[in-house]
């Protein structure tokens, strides 16, 4: 065997093993990426409720357009089923039943109900949706209540 043959060998071994590593570490990968992101919209939700509990002390109502709070992050507005709302990266977040925080995932069936008359805080998903169970076994709420 010559030595060109032995790296040939040796450049297919390291590559297959490359991209079996990548192949076995990309999902795990993407499921920490999407559980980031999920905090980052429970912040920003917690953020939201906090600051319509702030204006409905200084107008008596809660404001159903985001954009009109003093929050930290500007994030584009949007409608939701014909109520405003604002999308900040895959998340969408509305006014909901007057009262409650909704955020609502883009493409995954999971969102977070922040209720700011009860201060609580709860994470949902669709029976049966592996994403959403996924997300919400990861997101401890308990403490979070607002």
């Amino acid at each position: 065997m010559n030595i060109h043959n032995i790296l040939h060998k040796l450049v297919v071994a390291v590559v297959m093993l490359v991209g079996f590593g990548i192949a076995l570490g990309w999902p795990q990968y993407r499921k920490h990426q999407t559980i980031i992101h999920a905090r980052h919209a429970l912040d920003l939700g917690r953020e939201i409720a906090y600051q319509e509990s702030v204006y409905k002390t200084s107008h008596g109502s809660y404001q159903p357009d985001f954009t009109q709070l003093e929050l930290s992050v500007s994030c584009p507005a949007t409608t939701n089923q014909e109520k405003p709302a604002m999308k900040c990266g895959n998340y969408v977040f509305y006014l909901q039943d007057g009262h409650i925080v909704r955020v609502d995932h883009e493409d995954m069936p999971e969102w977070f109900e922040l209720d700011i008359d009860a201060g609580t805080v709860r994470c949902s998903y669709e029976e049966n949706s592996w994403a959403g169970e996924h997300i919400c076994d990861r997101m401890d709420v308990s403490d979070l209540n607002l």
